[in-house]
C-alpha cells in the first residue's frame, strides 16, 4: 500500500436508529472494498479499496491521535475559515472498528444533547466521512472529519477538503482568494458587532433625550410656579405699600419699582405725621414746601401745587 499521496473524498451512509429507536452511538462510516458512491465517484481509480488489511492501517493511524476526532454538522468544520461561521461539535469519538462483511465504524460516540435530540427527531439522518485515499490504488489511507448531515451527496465538497489537505504546493491565485474571503468574513463580523454597538447606543441616546426633556418640563413647571407665588407676593407687598400714599399721589407712584416705592412710603411717613396734630386733625397747611419736601416732589415729578394739595 503506497502512502506517499493522498487524495481525499466525501461518502454519506444512513445513520441506522439503535434498538427501540434509541440514538446509536456507532456509526457505519465505510462500506468493504472494492466500492463506489452512487454519483459514480471515484473518477481518477476504478474504485476505492477497503478490506480488514487496510482497515488495520487506518485503525491504527486513528489511535495514534492525541484527541478526539470531532462530529460536526454539514461539515462546517471545513467550511469555517472560508464563512466565518461558528463549528458546533455533533460529537466525538476515539475509536474506529472494523467489523467483517459491514466496514469500517466509528464507535463509542458521545452525542451532544442537541445533536441527540435532532438525531432522535430524524432531523438528521445521515453520517458523512470525509477519507484519503490512494490515487493510485484507490486503497482508503485515514478518516479525515465526520459529519452530520441530511445531503447525501458530497461529491462538491471533494475540491474543498483536497485543497485543505493538499496545501504543500498551494495555487496563489487560489490562497489568494481564500485569504479576501477569511478578511471579508472577519469585516462582516466586525460590521455586524458595531451594527449591534450602534444600536444600543441609539437606544441610550433615545432614553435620556426622553429624560432630559421630561426634566426640563418639570423644571419649566416649577419655575412657573415660583414666579406666579413671586408675583403674588409682591402684589400683596405693593398694595400694602400704596395703601400708605395719598389718593392723589396714588397713580403717580403706582408705576414705580418696588425698591422706589419702599423708599417713598419710608419717607413720605414722617411727613404724613407731622401733618397731623396730637388729636388726630390735619395741622395747618404752610405756603411753602420744606427743602425736603421740595427735593421729594422733585424726585417724585409731582408740583409743589400738587403735592400741598395733596397734604390737605
Amino acid at each position: 500500500m503506497r502512502t506517499d499521496a493522498c487524495t481525499l473524498a466525501a461518502l454519506t451512509l444512513e445513520l441506522v436508529p439503535a434498538e427501540g429507536d434509541a440514538v446509536p452511538t456507532d456509526a457505519h462510516l465505510l462500506h468493504p472494498g472494492p466500492f463506489r458512491a452512487n454519483d459514480g465517484r471515484p473518477r481518477d481509480v476504478p474504485a476505492w479499496m477497503l478490506d480488514s488489511a487496510i482497515a488495520a492501517a487506518v485503525v491504527a493511524r486513528a489511535s495514534q491521535k492525541s484527541g478526539d476526532t470531532l462530529v460536526d454538522y454539514e461539515h462546517q468544520s471545513l467550511h469555517a475559515e472560508l464563512n466565518g461561521q461558528p463549528v458546533p461539535a455533533a460529537g466525538w469519538f476515539r475509536d474506529l472498528e472494523w467489523r467483517d462483511g459491514k466496514g469500517l465504524y466509528a464507535v463509542g460516540i458521545r452525542w451532544t444533547d442537541r445533536a441527540r435530540e435532532l438525531i432522535a427527531a430524524r432531523e438528521y439522518r445521515y453520517i458523512s466521512a470525509v477519507f484519503g485515499y490512494s490515487p493510485q490504488t484507490g486503497e482508503v489511507l485515514e478518516i479525515v472529519s465526520v459529519a452530520l448531515t441530511n445531503t447525501p451527496a458530497l461529491d462538491g465538497l471533494d475540491a474543498l477538503v483536497a485543497a485543505r489537505k493538499n496545501n504543500s504546493n498551494p495555487n496563489p491565485k487560489e490562497n489568494h482568494m481564500a485569504d479576501e474571503a477569511r478578511e471579508i468574513a472577519a469585516l462582516t463580523k466586525e460590521r455586524d458587532g458595531l451594527k449591534t454597538e450602534v444600536a444600543a447606543l441609539k437606544t441610550t441616546v433615545e432614553t435620556l433625550t426622553s429624560e432630559r426633556d421630561d426634566a426640563r418640563s418639570k423644571l419649566a413647571d416649577i419655575e412657573a410656579k415660583a414666579a406666579e407665588a413671586a408675583l403674588a407676593v409682591e402684589k400683596v407687598e405693593r398694595d400694602s405699600l400704596l395703601e400708605k400714599v395719598p389718593p392723589a399721589l396714588k397713580e403717580s407712584v403706582g408705576n414705580l419699582s418696588m425698591a422706589a416705592l419702599r423708599e417713598y412710603v419710608e419717607k413720605a411717613e414722617p411727613l404724613g405725621l407731622l401733618t397731623k396734630q396730637a388729636d388726630d386733625k390735619p395741622a395747618p397747611t404752610v405756603a411753602a414746601l420744606t427743602k425736603e419736601e421740595a427735593a421729594l416732589c422733585e424726585k417724585l415729578g409731582v408740583s409743589h401745587e400738587a403735592f400741598l394739595k395733596a397734604k390737605e
